[in-house]
C-alpha cells in the first residue's frame, strides 16, 4: 500500500486545531514516521507564525485577523495536494489586504513576508541590518518642542494678607505681578518654569520652588490688605493701598521683576 504524504490543508488544519480527532491521531501517527512531512509541518508552521507576529505589529482588531486567518484554513482544506501551497499564498495576500496594510507598511516587515512566503523564486534572507531607514522628515527635526501646560496654584488671604515667596528661581525667569479683582491670589508658571516649578500652600501664603526660565505670573487681589512678593529670600514688591510697588531695585543678575497694569 502507498503511504501518501500528507497535504498543506491537512497539515494547516493540524496546526489551527481544526482536524477532526480521527483524522488528527492518524497524522500525527504520520508525521511520526515521515521526514518529510515533518518536515513540511514545521514550514508551515513558521509561516502561520510569521503571519501572526505581522498581524499583531499591525493593531489589526482581533475579529478582523481571526477570521481572515480562519478563512485561509478552510481554503487549504479544499485545497488539497497541489493547489495547497497556491491556496496559502492567496488567502496571505487576503490577509495582508484585509487589514489595510498589504505590503505599503513601514517597519512591520510585511514587505520582506511577502517576498519570502508569497512571491515565487528563491529569495535570500534578508539582513535586517541593510534595511534603508525612512528619510528623517525635515519638519520634524526642526520643530521645537511642545510647550509644557501652565501649572499654578491659587488661595484666599488669610485676615486680608497675602504673601507670595519664590525659591531658588532661576536667573531666566520673568516675574509679572498685578493686582486683580477677586479674593484669590496665586501664581501660574508658564513655559519652562511650569516644567520644573514645585508649588505648596499655607494660610495665606504661597511658595514656589525651583522655577526654571519661563514666566511666573503673581496675581494678588486688590482687595488684600496686605501683600508681599519675595524673590530668593529678599522682599521686592509690597502692596501699597491700592497698588503693588517695588521695595528693592531688581538684581542686576536674576529674575526679571515686572508690575502690570
Amino acid at each position: 500500500m502507498v503511504n501518501r504524504h500528507l497535504d498543506d490543508g491537512t497539515l494547516q488544519a493540524l496546526i489551527d486545531g481544526e482536524l477532526p480527532q480521527g483524522e488528527r491521531a492518524a497524522a500525527e501517527a504520520h508525521l511520526a514516521a515521515c521526514a518529510a512531512c515533518a518536515a513540511e509541518m514545521r514550514g508551515l508552521a513558521g509561516v502561520h507564525e510569521r503571519a501572526g507576529m505581522l498581524l499583531a505589529r499591525t493593531d489589526v482588531p482581533a475579529p478582523v485577523a481571526q477570521a481572515t486567518m480562519s478563512l485561509r484554513a478552510r481554503r487549504l482544506r479544499a485545497g488539497r495536494y497541489a493547489e495547497a501551497r497556491r491556496t496559502l499564498a492567496r488567502a496571505a495576500v487576503l490577509v495582508l489586504a484585509a487589514v489595510g496594510v498589504a505590503a505599503a507598511v513601514p517597519g512591520t516587515g510585511v514587505r520582506e513576508w511577502v517576498a519570502e512566503t508569497i512571491l515565487p523564486g528563491e529569495k535570500a534572507p534578508i539582513d535586517p541590518q541593510m534595511r534603508q531607514a525612512p528619510a528623517p522628515d525635515p519638519a520634524a527635526q526642526t520643530a521645537p518642542p511642545a510647550e509644557a501646560p501652565p501649572s499654578g496654584v491659587s488661595i484666599r488671604a488669610d485676615g486680608g494678607a497675602v504673601r507670595v515667596v519664590l525659591s531658588r528661581v532661576a536667573p531666566g525667569v520673568e516675574i509679572r505681578a498685578r493686582l486683580v479683582d477677586g479674593e484669590l491670589a496665586g501664581v501660574l508658571a508658564r513655559g519652562p518654569a511650569a516644567t520644573g516649578a514645585r508649588f505648596r500652600t499655607a494660610p495665606g501664603k504661597i511658595e514656589v520652588l525651583d522655577a526654571g526660565a519661563g514666566v511666573l505670573e503673581v496675581r494678588v487681589p486688590r482687595s488684600a490688605r496686605a501683600a508681599s512678593v519675595e524673590v530668593n529670600g529678599r522682599v521686592y514688591l509690597a502692596k501699597d493701598g491700592g497698588v503693588l510697588r517695588a521695595t528693592a531695585p531688581a538684581p542686576a543678575r536674576g529674575p526679571v521683576i515686572r508690575v502690570e497694569g
